[in-house]
């Protein structure tokens, strides 16, 4: 507007004074009569000020509130008669505006006029005390809202660059920017919307940043419905320029009616966006994108949107600036904004549905443990609050069980994250107790973490409900539960007592349950009580009465369970108290004197049964070891306890022993010359004497009972070592004689009586448990004499048990003494010993007909079979090997000693020390064993292999594997347990380091047996199977190869090992592996490189593997190591090797083609390797299935003959590779993405060209049910073709969707093919209701619902291209696999196929129990809306598909 125009009509309108304002304020002067004038009203001759006034608004100079005497609709109604009925109407609407701008030039009218409006003390015609601002009043006024409008936004840019924007007003900051834009809110009508939506928006690109916010939240209130498209465009691209406009441009959008494809465009620009927005900006754009995400869209929506939620930084340490020392401040604002996103999480999970689902089905596409982000965790507790409690359980164990959570994740959220986490205690609560009742023990050890660090992180009420948690798991009878609970409250005690002493009392209720409680649980409960006792001087007084006052009751108890439990309490409570005072220069009388008379009442009270004496011996061995006892207190033990083992068991050698029973004896074993003073052990003496009855009842003590002898030794070398640090002392015990049997007996033997046979086997279970318990004595004696000393042993420990084999095959109801004295009655073995019949029968029959029937059965539950190979340590250690010796069990008539385990000596880790002895010589060693001066002395394959596989079996107890096998509580055996209670005193890092430290001698003698391999396959000129290869030598030494290997796996699959702190002995364990090869280089390698050589050197092992078993632990170790880093290549390799292990033939000791139960389960894992690890899955199968299978069936009848190209695919082992390429082939096309709109035509090829391939690999499988008719063939046909079918609907057919107009005739090739595989499934549908058989019948159903969803779902896309007409519907007849027609429903069949012909193309939905619709691709189709008469189905009635 020009000045001089302007002025010009000012003194126009003041000279002529309109008629129609003088009647307004006639009328509104009335009404005011008797005010006077304030000096504070604003004064002003404009036309503005003149109009305001006498509308009923009076105006302030800007030091107080303006004033309105009026209603505001009355007050706009008469303003706008006012000006519209003046003369010169756009002229004074000119001047209006031009007065307004001159009123809002001063600030503080400006800041005024943004205020409400009050009303006079004395008015009586308005109701209300405050109304709206001025400008808000003019804003609705139609006539003058545009020029209004466009003065404020002028007014406005003016605020841009001005630094007081904001100002201060009686003490307050006035955002003017802010109550500016706020007028333009919640008008009743904006008369040109899209001139100021336009204007607001340039005036964004050059605003300051907090005008910009205001103006973009202002946005959707002014904008109309029309305009919302290209607001949201704007906006959008605003965002990507700015990403610290978020949270304004967010909450706009989210008020904006948007199209999908508007809002697909700006969602992928949010997305686009995550990686720099800042983290108090996340909870915003998380809420949008959950908010506004649909079906389609929303796996690639989540997948990203967890991707950049990284919660593994403390979100402080994002936020935190240089020089910020309000660290408190930092990380409350850090819970706050992580609390924020998790909220947003949470309610979209809660109000939608598909989030829920989708973000479930992101979690379960996650393979790779290195995927997995914190953020996971808290939305499986968020999920686990919603009605899918099953399924996030589910998801729970699944991602615990395949090493995808783990400890190492664990860690960081509770340390970063704890606060956050206490709003989600409930669920997590809730989800541990589940895992907890697992018998997995990855999931057990898994629940332990979680439950251990909840107590250490949250507060006091957490943790009472943690305790009142952990008493009640205790209570519920299962054992794996119990001593998970136990397990973490004895951790709790020892590592965070000032935090459980207030919860002492609660854990004393444990008492309560002890009867139901085994030994090793007892010992845990005491030792847990007794460290709240006496360790915790604040609290402990509270239940160290009532402990004593148990303990005591106990030991009087002639029951000896109970005098178990009060032997363990007694010493558990005696070792805490000596703890307590242990760090005293001296122990107090009164304390010496307590300790002491506990020991004796302990002794006293077990001193009337052998089997409690030596319990109380054990136990208190355990305890001297450790060295956890003051010296003053092992003084006294050893005075009083160890003393008299030589009068009780030690006899002069010249001394012939008595009391015999007529047995002729001699000593044997002696090790040492025959000197004056030479000393044996009255062995058979004290058996005869222990099995007599009636001497049993005169003797006045059980002193020299046997089953005392062991354990009384036990306690006689830990004294020694402890005071004396040698063995010195009782060193003769090593080497000297006992008192046995003469061989000449055992030839004998089934002319003796049942007494004699029972003193032979006695005498030889003693003999066996004496030479264990001198072992694990000796074993780490540096003396060379010694060291050969303790290897002889081992060779009469495993003679030992030759002979005791011959013998209990004699004798198979003898029950053997006790060696192991803490089991339950309930756990020690009730068995009859194995007849050599029943061995050679279960010799028999592996490989035949029953085992055949074995697997087909098993194989209609593949779900668990596949659970059972994913683990690293699958079987127990001597299942496998026994396999390999069952053929000679014809020849040697053995019964099988692993039945025997709870009546052996347990082996101390100290004895695998031995493994390191390499080679021994001593000067002029004079044995019958050694001639020569100077010898040399090794250990020999049968000590390897009894050393061996016991610590395999140590090793799969202690170390849980990074993947865990599926379990349940009905298939856990309960001798699993037994012989590892001196074990369990160890922890799983203990174990790992001392197994790491053998690894070099694990590697020696693996080195040594592949040698021995090696030097055999030379001489039969490269024939891995030639002669030789299965003869005793070989199988002992492919024995001791296998339990090599198995150690060694179980050792680096140990999930220990994922933690950061344990990477160090990781490191150290795979540079040993790396020196065999490697001896100079490089002293330090990075971790990966270590890695590549222990794969390298693991790899050399698989040409000279002796059997299938042992090829699966080498591939198995293989994985593990490949697993533990990230290299494609080692992928390819194992691949490789697993092809060359499926194209090996694997021979048997009679020279026939393997076969049986545990040979299928370790093709299942070499075959599953095979294809997963291959470049293309699909092709791996694909080649199989063309190439394998064609073979199989051109080979002759006989059924060991078989493919060519894969020798080990025979008609006995087919079931196996049917069953793994079928799941395997779901496994792929779950791989393959969903289609999206911003899929390339490219990506779009290469899907369509996986689903042929994945269809045609159907067809395939499907057609060979006619060759292979098996019930566990038939079973995978229905089970994993419906699975097809669903994952084709959901994932395959949106593809077709697509692409059907550009690739019609692929499209149609890839249905007719899957068509003929869906009749095959039909045909098998009719074949199971023939046979009759309920556990195929069952499938039925789900499969037909899925064949007629695939019908309607191909009629759908037909109806979406425009070609529904050339769609055709019957009915498929009922036949069996043969494709013959089921004739009980032929009439019926007959009638549907009239009833068909009279109404062509209409739809019918095909009966349950009748037939099966069907759709049929004509190959001469063109695409057109023309529909083809032709009906040339060769099964008469079946419908067609243009």
């Amino acid at each position: 507007m020009e000045l001089d125009k302007s002025t010009k009509m000012k003194r126009k309108v003041i000279d002529q004074p309109n008629r129609g304002s003088a009647n307004v304020s006639s009328g509104i002067g009335k009404k005011r009569k008797g005010s006077k004038e304030s000096e504070d009203d604003y004064k002003d001759d404009l036309i503005f000020c003149r109009l305001i006034n006498e509308a009923g608004i009076q105006l302030k100079n800007g030091n107080k509130y303006n004033e309105i005497v009026t209603e505001q609709a009355v007050f706009q109604r008469n303003l706008c008669t006012a000006m519209k009925k003046q003369i010169h109407y756009q002229e004074v609407l000119d001047d209006f505006v031009e007065g307004f701008q001159k009123y809002i030039e001063e600030p503080k009218r400006f800041h005024h006029s943004l205020l409400p409006c009050i009303t006079p003390p004395d008015c009586e015609s308005i109701r209300s005390g405050c109304r709206a601002s001025v400008v808000k009043i003019l804003l609705g006024v139609d006539i003058i809202q545009p020029q209004i409008m466009n003065v404020l936004l002028e007014k406005l840019a003016e605020l841009i660059g001005d630094e007081d924007t904001n100002f201060i007003e009686n003490g307050m900051i006035v955002n003017l920017p802010h109550l500016l834009m706020s007028q333009f809110q919640w008008l009743d009508r904006i008369v040109n919307s899209k001139e100021v939506t336009q204007k607001m928006l340039e005036i964004i690109s050059v605003a300051h940043i907090d005008v910009q916010r205001e103006i973009i939240c202002c946005l959707p209130k002014v904008v109309e419905d029309s305009e919302h498209a290209d607001v949201a465009v704007a906006l959008r691209d605003i965002l990507v320029e700015n990403n610290r406009l978020t949270v304004p441009i967010l909450d706009a959008l989210s008020n904006l009616t948007l199209k999908l494809d508007i809002l697909a465009q700006v969602r992928e620009s949010v997305i686009q966006s995550l990686a720099s927005v800042e983290m108090e900006d996340l909870p915003v754009v998380v809420k949008f994108l959950l908010q506004s995400v649909n079906t389609q869209d929303a796996f690639q929506v989540i997948s990203e949107l967890r991707a950049n939620l990284d919660f593994s930084v403390s979100t402080f340490q994002s936020m935190k600036k240089p020089g910020n020392s309000e660290k408190s401040t930092d990380i409350d604002a850090s819970h706050k904004t992580d609390a924020l996103i998790l909220d947003a999480i949470r309610s979209a999970i809660q109000y939608q549905k598909n989030v829920a689902e989708t973000w479930i089905k992101v979690l379960e596409s996650l393979k790779q443990p290195g995927d997995h982000r914190m953020i996971d965790i808290f939305v499986l507790l968020i999920l686990h609050a919603t009605p899918r409690k099953k399924a996030v359980e589910s998801l729970f164990r699944n991602k615990i069980r395949s090493g995808c959570f783990t400890e190492a994740l664990l860690k960081p959220i509770y340390m970063h994250h704890s606060k956050v986490l206490q709003d989600y205690f409930t669920s997590l609560l809730s989800i541990v107790e589940v895992l907890l009742r697992s018998p997995e023990p990855a999931i057990l050890h898994f629940a332990c973490v979680l439950y251990k660090l909840t107590f250490k992180t949250f507060q006091a009420y957490h943790q009472q409900e943690i305790v009142g948690n952990l008493v009640a798991h205790i209570g519920s009878g299962f054992e794996r539960e119990v001593d998970a609970s136990l397990e973490i409250l004895v951790d709790l005690v020892e590592t965070d007592l000032p935090k459980m002493s207030p919860f002492a009392i609660l854990v004393k209720g444990v008492l309560d349950y002890i009867d139901n409680l085994s030994v090793s649980q007892i010992r845990k409960l005491y030792q847990i009580l007794s460290v709240l006792a006496f360790k915790n001087p604040q609290q402990g007084g509270l239940i160290q009465d009532d402990l004593y006052i148990v303990i005591r009751k106990e030991l009087s108890d002639q029951n000896t369970k109970y005098k178990r439990m009060g032997i363990i309490g007694g010493i558990f409570v005696m070792k805490n108290i000596v703890q307590c005072v242990a760090d005293e220069s001296s122990m107090r009388e009164d304390q010496y004197r307590q300790i002491v008379n506990l020991l004796q009442l302990v002794k006293t009270s077990s001193s009337q049964t052998p089997e409690a004496a030596s319990l109380f011996l054990d136990e208190l061995s355990s305890v001297i070891m450790k060295g956890q006892l003051h010296a003053k207190i092992e003084d006294w033990i050893s005075e009083n306890m160890t003393a008299d083992f030589q009068d009780k068991y030690v006899v002069d050698l010249e001394e012939t022993p008595q009391g015999c029973g007529g047995f002729s004896i001699e000593p044997m074993f002696g090790l040492d010359d025959e000197i004056d003073g030479a000393i044996a052990i009255n062995l058979l003496s004290c058996v005869v004497q222990s099995q007599d009855k009636a001497a049993k009842m005169k003797k006045d003590s059980l002193s020299a009972d046997p089953v005392c002898m062991a354990p009384h030794f036990r306690l006689l070398h830990a004294c020694e070592m402890r005071q004396s640090g040698d063995l010195v002392n009782i060193d003769a015990l090593l080497g000297c004689p006992l008192y046995m049997i003469k061989d000449d007996i055992y030839e004998k033997l089934e002319s003796l009586s049942t007494k004699e046979k029972d003193t032979i086997c006695g005498s030889l279970f003693f003999a066996i448990n004496w030479f264990i318990e001198v072992v694990n004595g000796f074993a780490n004696q540096t003396d060379p004499e010694m060291k050969w000393k303790v290897i002889t042993r081992l060779h009469n420990i495993t003679t030992l048990r030759d002979k005791l084999q011959l013998c209990l095959k004699a004798c198979p109801n003898f029950k053997p003494p006790a060696a192991i004295f803490d089991l339950e009655e309930s756990v020690v073995p009730t068995f009859t010993a194995p007849s050599i019949s029943k061995v050679q029968d279960r010799g028999k029959k592996r490989g035949r007909k029953p085992a055949k029937r074995k697997a087909a059965k098993t194989g209609s539950d593949d779900e668990d079979k596949d659970s059972r190979e994913s683990t690293v340590l699958e079987n127990d250690s001597q299942t496998g090997i026994q396999e390999s010796e069952k053929p000679d069990s014809k020849e040697k008539a053995a019964v099988n000693l692993a039945a025997y385990r709870a009546y052996f000596r347990e082996l101390d880790l100290s004895v695998f020390t031995i493994l390191n002895f390499g080679h021994i010589s001593k000067a002029a060693l004079d044995t019958e064993m050694n001639t020569k001066a100077t010898t040399e002395i090794l250990i020999q394959p049968p000590q390897l292999k009894f050393l061996l596989e016991d610590f395999c079996q140590k090793l799969e107890h202690s170390l849980i594997a990074c993947q865990s096998k599926r379990r349940t509580l009905f298939k856990s055996r309960g001798d699993k347990k037994v012989g590892f209670s001196n074990l369990d005193q160890y922890s799983p890092l203990d174990i790992a380091t001392i197994a790491v430290k053998l690894l070099p001698a694990l590697c020696n003698h693996l080195e040594g047996v592949v040698c021995f391999f090696q030097s055999m396959i030379a001489q039969n000129d490269g024939l891995i199977d030639g002669p030789g290869s299965h003869s005793d030598e070989s199988i002992m030494m492919g024995s001791c190869c296998q339990y090599l290997i198995q150690a060694i796996l179980a050792i680096f699959s140990w999930n220990g090992f994922q933690m950061p702190e344990n990477r160090d002995l990781l490191k150290e364990g795979l540079n040993v592996l790396v020196h065999r090869i490697k001896s100079h280089g490089q002293t330090q390698m990075i971790f990966s490189d270590l890695l590549i050589g222990a794969i390298k050197y693991v790899e050399n092992l698989v040409s000279i593997v002796p059997d299938l078993t042992t090829a699966v632990l080498v591939m198995k170790l293989l994985i593990c190591l490949t697993e533990k880093g990230k290299s494609h290549d080692s992928g390819k390799n194992l691949a490789k090797y697993s092809e060359e292990i499926l194209k090996r033939e694997w021979l048997g000791p009679d020279r026939e083609k393997d076969r049986g139960t545990k040979y299928n389960e370790n093709l299942q894992m070499i075959i599953k390797t095979y294809i997963v690890y291959s470049e293309n899955p699909l092709v791996a199968m694909e080649t199989i299935a063309t190439k394998g299978i064609p073979e199989l069936l051109e080979a002759d009848k006989d059924k060991n003959a078989g493919s060519i190209t894969y020798p080990t695919m025979t008609k006995a082992s087919f079931p196996v590779y049917y069953r793994v390429m079928f799941s395997e082939l779901l496994e792929s096309i779950k791989s393959i993405q969903p289609t999206k709109q911003s899929d390339s035509r490219e990506v779009g090829v290469d899907r369509l060209l996986q689903w042929n391939s994945a269809v045609r690999i159907l067809h395939i499988l499907i057609n060979l049910i006619k060759a292979f008719d098996a019930r566990g063939n038939l079973g995978s046909a229905l089970k994993y073709g419906r699975q097809f079918v669903d994952i084709f609907l959901r994932q395959g057919m949106p593809l077709l969707d697509k692409m059907f107009r550009t690739h019609r005739a692929d499209i149609q090739g890839l249905l007719k093919n899957l068509q003929l595989s869906t009749r095959a499934m039909h045909h098998v549908c009719g074949h199971s209701k023939i046979m009759k058989d309920v556990a195929l019948t069952n499938q039925v159903p789900m499969l037909k619902r899925s064949l007629e969803g695939f019908v309607f779902r191909v009629k759908a896309m037909l109806t979406v291209n425009k070609c529904l007409e050339a769609f055709w519907l019957g009915n498929l007849k009922n036949r069996d696999l043969q494709g013959e027609e089921i004739l009980s429903q032929t009439s019926t069949v007959e009638e549907s196929n009239t009833r068909g012909t009279e109404s062509e193309g209409e739809e019918t939905i095909p009966d349950d129990d009748g037939s099966e619709s069907e759709v049929e691709m004509d190959n001469q189709s063109n695409g057109s809306n023309e529909t083809e008469n032709e009906s040339g189905d060769k099964e008469g009635s079946y419908s067609q598909l243009y």
